[in-house]
């Protein structure tokens, strides 16, 4: 393990700037396409902007839910910045509404790192001491795994879809009937879960493959 430990250290050291880029990179793209795909989707652009003092609600939730296991889900659920299209025609109620969640803002952060430390060991497989290629497989993988987070991440509202911000009102304004949106809800955090695993069991093999190329090339020098 510390082998592998110590690869992915040096790599991540050498390919840094490639991490930091995807990493930050991944979070802003996401981000903005998914605002920007929700005002093509509505054709509509967003006229009101709200910062939420998230750390003083996050006090008053503690302080008003006596239990912690019944605190958590509030607290994750929380935004930090809200913008949307609030419709004069409906006193103003909100029609769809796009959030920052810090909680899952983290979560996208931390698969753009994962993708970083992927892209960087495939880089330095890629050198003149290797000289491996990329199993497609990965690719293809790594593609699925960043498609599951960025869809159960999404922290869109929609009245459609009651007012709760989650991945479910993302499937239903994909043209997936609401009902049936609700109803698959409960299986992001599977499909989150899964996709953080992926991540983490793909770039753990291309350390073995590195580290096994490595072992037979000095070998046969």
């Amino acid at each position: 393990m510390k082998a592998y430990l110590g690869l992915m250290l040096m790599i991540t050291k050498r390919y840094w700037k490639v991490l930091f880029a995807i990493s930050v990179g991944f979070v802003v793209l996401y981000y903005s396409g998914l605002l920007l795909l929700t005002m093509l989707r509505f054709g509509e652009i967003p006229n009101y902007v709200e910062f939420h003092p998230v750390f003083h609600v996050y006090g008053l939730i503690l302080e008003g839910t006596p239990s912690l296991l019944d605190a958590i889900p509030i607290l994750i659920d929380e935004p930090w910045f809200e913008t949307g299209y609030k419709n004069p025609a409906y006193y103003g109620v909100a029609t769809w509404s796009f959030m920052l969640i810090p909680p899952k803002m983290l979560l996208v952060l931390l698969m753009g790192i994962l993708l970083g430390i992927f892209v960087a060991t495939v880089l330095h497989s890629r050198n003149k001491s290797c000289q491996l290629k990329t199993d497609k497989r990965l690719v293809a993988a790594a593609g699925m795994s960043s498609t599951f987070i960025s869809l159960t991440s999404a922290t869109l509202t929609w009245v459609v879809c009651c007012a709760t911000p989650s991945w479910s009102v993302a499937l239903a304004m994909l043209g997936m009937s609401a009902s049936l949106a609700l109803w698959l809800e409960p299986l992001g955090n599977v499909l989150t879960i899964t996709a953080l695993a992926v991540m983490v069991l793909i770039i753990y093999y291309q350390l073995r493959v590195i580290i096994k190329t490595n072992h037979n090339q000095l070998g046969r020098a």
